[in-house]
């Protein structure tokens, strides 16, 4: 149980650093450009050009936004969630249980709502509602 636990913290930390690049700088960029509070953005602004930033998707800082997020969903689900499936002659049943690791679950919040402001974000720009 011992190495469970630390591999469920190993994913936790994984996670959290997969995603709150991406958080800070859809806040950083959702701060300066629609509400005029450049503060967040300039601080980060050097270090995101000197990654790449503006560069055709690459290896850069482009793959951690884009991908960081989806990565760590996927880890800490599937350290949090466990199915199991029990056939028989007559009936299949499937048990679901999640662990209670808060701090998994937090982070699986957290890339989830990055994500639904990613493709929300991809869908407004891309809209062509007239």
């Amino acid at each position: 149980m011992k190495s469970l636990t630390n591999k469920a913290k190993l994913i936790w930390i994984a996670g959290m650093f997969l995603t709150i690049p991406t958080f800070y700088f859809f806040l950083a960029s959702i701060l300066k450009f629609e509400l005029n509070t450049p503060g967040f953005y300039d601080v980060i602004e050097p270090a995101l050009l000197t990654m790449g930033l503006r560069e055709d998707f690459g290896w850069n800082i482009n793959l951690l936004i884009l991908f960081g997020p989806v990565l760590a969903l996927l880890l800490n689900v599937l350290s949090v969630l466990h199915i199991r499936f029990e056939t028989t002659k007559e009936k299949i049943d499937c048990r679901v249980s999640i662990n209670k690791s808060w701090k998994n679950l937090a982070v699986v919040f957290l890339s989830a709502v990055v994500l639904l402001i990613l493709f929300a974000y991809l869908f407004v720009e891309n809209c062509n509602c007239h």
